[in-house]
């Protein structure tokens, strides 16, 4: 095996690890809170690492493109398994969540080492093929995910699921030190410069934000505050965008988002995240709810669509590089087609909606992905790469709580759900139009290029 694809597999290895983590973590958590009690925490056991893994994108991306891939993912990995043994050990709840954040610290910096290294191993025709598989692994460590959590937590510990991801990680850890490379020399490290300003003011703006949609999500008694948070949102942002505009070494070039394929992959991203973190919420609850199903018989009916998921990312990988518009307009017509049915017919028999909304999202990733290092280029490939993974977190991180209004206003219907699938379809109009307005394919090939 040759250093290119021991590095791949390392990637790889390690991807799939934060991605089994999570889903762990979801089939454990009942049983953690009846050891550890603190309810009124239970929600932040994923929310704290959601922020944390979320608002530090921006800066490791950064730090991946000025140091080097291979630094920033094996030290990315050793904080996410230092979080993980640290959450096993937890004797508190107060203190599991803390070392959560720590996690999410970890899996913030692997995103964007991970996916440049990809655009630094594989030429531009390969790169699709190899997000689609990187796609495919993922849906299969969330397949294994909860039947793992819950057949550990329930022979040996709860504990156990958080040690034995270890192992795992080591394994990413030496496959990545082989095969992934540095940018930067050691002797080079002096005149790093880092605009920890910028920084703070970005991701200060994204942490308000999130807990703003977190609030407007609980309804009318706490709608004004939840503005309140999101007008601030805007308002820190708006001083980031001038402070990175001054910046000889910024944080986030802001020139960089002008450019046309990569502020159509991210906003499309953006939607994605959005459509797919809310169906994975809201359909289990919908067959709960309305049919009467058991959870157990809820959580299968998201197989359809996490199969065809991984399904649909090879194919989408592969149109990734000459077919991106045609890819993109099919996969929004595809999940338009599946919550447009959700919202019209009535039956627990969503199988094969929610397959059709699978192909869709499987089908987009891997494009957005590939648009995005496209337009960034050598020099900033860690960077566009983490804009589509922090739009990713912040579509879902949206998503969940500005639906959830629909189910505020007392007993749980049909109805409640139609406006949830209405909704859905209605974004999936949005990233269709997106799609259908995306510039001439040559543009896309044309990287981002700093004016200095």
């Amino acid at each position: 095996m040759n250093r290119k694809w021991i590095g791949f597999s390392g990637i790889l290895v390690g991807m799939s690890a934060s991605a089994l983590m999570q889903t762990l973590v979801a089939t454990s958590l009942p049983v953690i809170e009846r050891d550890l009690g603190g309810m009124a925490l239970y929600s932040w056991v994923f929310a704290g690492y959601m922020l944390a893994s979320t608002i530090s994108i921006p800066l490791f991306a950064r730090l991946a493109d000025v140091v080097g891939r291979r630094t920033l993912y094996v030290v990315g990995i050793l904080v996410f398994l230092i979080g993980s043994a640290l959450v096993g050990a937890s004797q508190s709840m107060e203190l599991l969540v803390a070392f959560r954040v720590l996690q999410g610290i970890g899996a913030g910096a692997v995103a964007p080492a991970a996916l440049a290294s990809i655009g630094d191993l594989f030429s531009d025709e390969e790169r699709g093929k190899i997000f689609g598989i990187i796609g495919a692994v993922q849906v299969l460590a969330n397949l294994i995910g909860p039947p793992l959590g819950g057949w550990i937590t329930d022979t040996f510990s709860w504990r156990w699921g958080f040690y034995l991801i270890l192992p795992v990680g080591l394994l990413a850890m030496i496959l990545a030190a082989l095969g992934l490379q540095d940018k930067m020399r050691a002797s080079n490290w002096r005149t790093l410069h880092i605009d920890w300003i910028g920084a703070l003011l970005i991701g200060s703006g994204l942490f308000i934000g999130l807990l703003g949609f977190q609030q407007i999500g609980l309804g009318a008694g706490h709608l004004v505050y939840g503005i309140a948070l999101c007008v601030g949102t805007a308002v820190l942002l708006n001083f980031a965008v001038q402070w990175e505009q001054k910046q000889a070494e910024p944080v986030i070039p802001i020139a960089l988002l002008s450019h046309p394929s990569l502020w159509r992959a991210t906003l499309g991203t953006l939607l994605l995240g959005f459509v797919t973190n809310s169906a994975v919420a809201y359909f289990p609850l919908y067959l709960e709810k309305i049919y009467e199903q058991t959870a157990t018989s809820a959580g299968l009916a998201l197989l359809p669509m996490l199969l065809m998921a991984g399904v649909a990312s090879g194919v989408g990988g592969a149109l990734a590089n000459g077919w991106p518009r045609q890819a993109q307009a099919a996969a929004w017509v595809l999940i338009i087609a599946g919550f447009l049915s959700l919202t019209v017919m009535k039956s627990s028999n969503i199988g094969w909606m929610t397959a059709v909304i699978g192909a869709g999202m499987g089908l987009l990733l891997p494009v957005y992905l590939q648009l995005a290092q496209q337009a960034g280029g050598d020099s900033h490939l860690a960077t566009a790469s983490g804009l589509v993974q922090l739009a990713r977190n912040l579509g879902g991180a949206m998503g969940i709580p500005l639906l959830g209004i629909w189910l505020l206003g007392g007993e749980v219907g049909q109805t409640a759900f139609s406006f949830i699938f209405a909704t859905l379809t209605t974004i999936g109009f949005a990233g269709l139009l997106l799609g259908l307005i995306s510039p001439r394919p040559s543009v896309y090939n044309e990287h981002y290029l700093p004016t200095d």
